[in-house]
């Protein structure tokens, strides 16, 4: 029995060294862990300082940017309202326009009527008395007779 107590005194032996080994290995680990976070610490509040200092101008700039976009609005809206009325008048002018050609058409069309009038009626006089005349002159000549199937009908006066 005396060998099985060695066996197991230098088994126990053993396993004292290997947790300690490892007991130190996690030391050294979380120990590598711990300056590493330090170290990733420090580069984050470095990182947090540069950060803080570019949200002002960051800032100023989104305000800068919701003017403009303000401005923008405002702008686009007084284009449309422009352009619709350029687009009234426009479509009022033309009405306007074809109101007035109608009425010049009317009065060249009147006129031309009152002209057309004014010349055909002395044309008309001289042709009724030309005609009345030839008919005298025919009347005369031919003794007061006329030729049968020829009636007064077919030389209208006026």
């Amino acid at each position: 029995m005396h060998l099985k107590g060695e066996f197991m005194e230098t088994l126990l032996m053993v396993a004292v060294v290997v947790i300690t080994l490892a007991v130190v290995v996690q030391t050294g680990v979380l120990l590598a862990m711990y300056l590493l976070a330090r170290r990733i610490s420090g580069k984050v509040e470095v990182l947090m300082d540069e950060t803080r200092k570019l949200i002002p101008p960051l800032e100023s700039i989104a305000h800068t940017l919701k003017a403009v976009a303000d401005d923008l609005q405002q702008t686009a809206q007084i284009a449309r309202d422009q352009v619709l009325h350029v687009q009234a008048i426009i479509n009022e002018t033309r009405e306007n326009v074809r109101t007035q050609v109608r009425h010049v058409r009317e009065r060249v069309l009147n006129t031309v009527d009152e002209a057309r009038e004014t010349v055909m009626r002395p044309i008309r006089h001289y042709s009724a008395i030309a005609l009345g005349f030839a008919e005298g002159v025919r009347a005369f000549f031919s003794g007061g007779r006329r030729k049968p199937g020829k009636t007064h009908e077919e030389h209208p006066a006026a």
